[in-house]
């Protein structure tokens, strides 16, 4: 087995810029829990959220964004108006597979996001953890 780049760990804290909140054809997969918690956060009944912030994308339900690119809770003012209960999908950024594939695609992500080996240390065995979720929450 390969031995994973991150074995000694890697920094991340999100410094809510909004970088990753603001691209243009990305796509925000929700999870049942994460309507729920949303919808209760907002105060909205389930129907309602669903009908006003998402829309199916293929097989998955999606947040909604503005032609823009901009999440449909990102406002460029004061951020992620949800940020608590963001979805699960935004919480466990940048610990994808995808993004941890290798040292050289994490530092070229890094290159976008600058609370990328910034801040808290998280552990391998954190990171993995993180991955673990990750096929939960998708």
């Amino acid at each position: 087995m390969n031995e994973k780049f991150y074995k000694d760990g890697l920094r991340f804290t999100c410094i809510r810029c909004g970088k990753c909140c603001t691209i243009v054809d990305a796509i925000v997969d929700i999870t049942e829990t994460d309507i729920n918690r949303i919808a209760g956060y907002l105060g909205l009944e389930r129907t309602k959220f669903l009908k006003q912030y998402t829309h199916r994308d293929q097989k998955h339900r999606v947040l909604n964004d503005f032609p823009n690119g901009d999440c449909v809770f990102y406002d460029r003012e004061k951020g992620c108006i949800i940020y608590d209960v963001r979805p699960g999908q935004c919480r466990t950024f940048p610990f994808w597979e995808q993004i941890l594939f290798s040292k050289q695609v994490w530092d070229r992500e890094a290159l976008d996001c600058p609370g990328m080996n910034q801040g808290k240390l998280y552990t391998a065995e954190e990171i993995e953890k993180i991955l673990d979720s990750e096929f939960d929450i998708r």
